[in-house]
C-alpha cells in the first residue's frame, strides 16, 4: 500500500502567508525596488544620512555608491541610442520547434566597442516574461556588424506581438536601458506538425474519377472475389474460382469514392486539474499546452488528409473555411490555426452538422480532456454507423499518438 505524506497545516499555512499579497494598493509606491537601481538610491541615501549625523565614513560610502549608480545608468544610455539595431529572419514562416536563423544588423556610432546588447521580446508571447531573444556581448566600433543567431520557436503565432525593444544593462546590471527597435521583419509560426502513418478509414458512397477507397461495383480495379449474391450479373461469375470450391464465386471489383467530411476545431481554452493521492488538487498541464496539442493534433490530421485529396470543410471556431487543391490549401490550413491565440478564443465552434457526413471534432470533454472523435454516420460492417473517440494524453509523447492515428481508427473499426 502506498503511504501519502500530507502537509503539515502550519507548513500550508506559512507558504500561504509567504505568497499572498496582503497589500495590493501598496504595491505602486515599491516598486522602483524591483530593480537593483532602487536600493542602491535608498543605500546611497542612508549613507548620507550617517555622513552627517553619525561618522564621516558615511561620506565615502555614499560617493561610492554615487559612481556606481551613474556609470551604471550612463553606459546603457549611451550604448542604447548611439546604436542602430535592425532584426529580421531568414524565412519568412517556420514551424513549432524547428530552427530559424535571425540576422542581427547593428551599427555603432562611436569609436570605442559596445558591450551588453541584447534584443528583447521579439519571440516573447501574451503574458510571459521577458528574455532576450538575441544577446550580443561586443560590437565592434564605427561600423556596421552583422549577427546570425539560431532560435526554435516553440508556439504558433505572429512575432512580433509586441515592439521589441534593445536592452543594455552593462556593467553592473543594477539599470536597464530600452529603446524601441524601429527596423525588423515578421515571422510567422506554424503549428507543429507530425507525419501520421495510414489513410483515413472513411472512404466515403460516392463514385469519382479520383481519390482514395474502392467503392464495390462492377467497374474499377480488381478487389477480389467473394460468394455469388441474388441480383448478381452472370458476366461477373469467375468461373474458374468456382469449379474450384463447386459454388458460385463472383469478381468484385470496385473504383476511387469522394467522402463528404465535416472537421470541427474548438479553440476555447479549457483549464486543466490534477488529483493527487491525497485528494487535494495541483495544476497539471496549463489550458495553454493542452490547447496548443489539440491545434498541433488537428494541424497533423488535417494536412494528413489535404494531401490524400480528401474534401473538407473545416470549422475553426466560428470561422468556416473551403480548402483549395495542393499547397494552397497547406498554407489555408497552417494559416488559419496560426491565428487561433496562445489563450484560446471565446467563440464556440459553430456545429452544423448534416447526418449524411463524416466528422472529425477536435474538443475537449467535460472533465477539461482533449479529445478527438471520429464519426462516420455510414460506417461500419452492418452500415449502422460508427463512432470513435480517442483521448489526447498530455503526458505521452504527441508524435507518437499521431503517428498511429488513423491506425488505431481502423482496427477499431475491424474489431467491430
Amino acid at each position: 500500500m502506498a503511504v501519502v505524506h500530507e502537509m503539515p497545516r502550519s507548513e500550508s499555512w506559512l507558504s500561504r502567508v509567504m505568497t499572498t499579497d496582503f497589500c495590493p494598493r501598496a504595491n505602486r509606491f515599491v516598486y522602483w525596488l524591483k530593480e537593483p537601481i532602487g536600493w542602491f538610491v535608498l543605500a546611497t541615501a542612508i549613507s548620507v544620512i550617517v555622513g552627517l549625523y553619525l561618522s564621516p565614513i558615511g561620506w565615502v560610502l555614499a560617493a561610492s555608491l554615487t559612481a556606481i549608480i551613474v556609470v551604471g545608468m550612463a553606459w546603457p544610455l549611451v550604448a542604447v541610442y548611439v546604436t542602430t539595431c535592425e532584426l529580421r529572419p531568414e524565412a519568412d514562416s517556420v514551424h513549432e520547434g524547428d530552427a530559424c536563423r535571425m540576422l542581427v544588423a547593428v551599427r555603432n556610432r562611436l569609436p570605442i566597442p559596445v558591450w551588453g546588447l541584447a534584443v528583447e521580446g521579439y519571440l516573447d508571447c501574451e503574458g510571459d516574461e521577458a528574455v532576450p531573444t538575441v544577446g550580443l556581448a561586443c560590437v565592434a566600433p564605427l561600423c556596421v556588424s552583422e549577427y546570425g543567431i539560431t532560435v526554435h520557436p516553440s508556439l504558433r503565432g505572429h512575432y512580433p506581438i509586441q515592439l521589441p525593444q534593445v536592452a543594455c544593462s552593462f556593467p553592473f546590471g543594477i539599470w536597464t536601458a530600452r529603446r524601441n527597435l524601429t527596423t525588423m521583419k515578421s515571422l510567422t509560426v506554424w503549428p507543429k506538425v507530425y507525419p501520421v502513418h495510414g489513410v483515413c478509414p472513411i472512404i466515403g458512397l460516392t463514385s469519382t474519377d479520383q481519390g482514395d477507397g474502392n467503392r464495390g461495383g462492377r467497374s474499377g480495379d480488381f478487389i477480389g472475389v467473394r460468394d455469388y449474391r441474388r441480383g448478381d450479373s452472370a458476366k461477373h461469375i469467375n468461373w474458374v474460382a468456382s469449379a474450384k470450391v463447386d459454388s458460385l464465386v463472383v469478381t468484385e471489383r470496385g473504383g476511387p469514392q469522394s467522402v463528404d467530411l465535416d472537421v470541427f476545431i474548438d479553440t476555447v481554452m479549457h483549464p486543466s486539474t490534477v488529483m493527487s493521492l491525497s485528494g487535494a488538487e495541483h495544476a497539471g498541464p496549463t489550458g495553454r499546452e493542452l490547447l496548443a496539442n489539440r491545434i498541433r493534433m488537428a494541424a497533423s490530421v488535417l494536412i494528413n488528409l489535404q494531401q490524400s485529396g480528401v474534401p473538407m470543410r473545416v470549422t475553426i471556431g466560428s470561422q468556416s473555411l473551403r480548402l483549395a487543391r495542393g499547397s494552397q490549401g497547406r498554407q489555408q490550413i497552417l494559416n488559419a490555426l496560426t491565428e487561433i491565440p496562445a489563450d484560446g478564443t471565446t467563440a464556440v465552434i459553430q456545429r452544423k452538422r448534416t447526418g449524411k457526413n463524416a466528422r472529425i471534432e477536435f474538443s475537449s470533454d467535460r472533465h477539461g480532456s482533449e479529445i478527438v472523435q471520429v464519426i462516420d454516420p455510414r460506417g461500419g460492417r452492418r452500415a449502422g454507423g460508427r463512432s470513435v473517440m480517442k483521448q489526447i494524453e498530455s503526458c505521452s509523447a504527441l508524435a507518437d499518438q499521431i503517428l498511429c492515428f488513423w491506425t488505431e481508427v481502423r482496427d477499431a473499426d475491424a474489431a467491430a
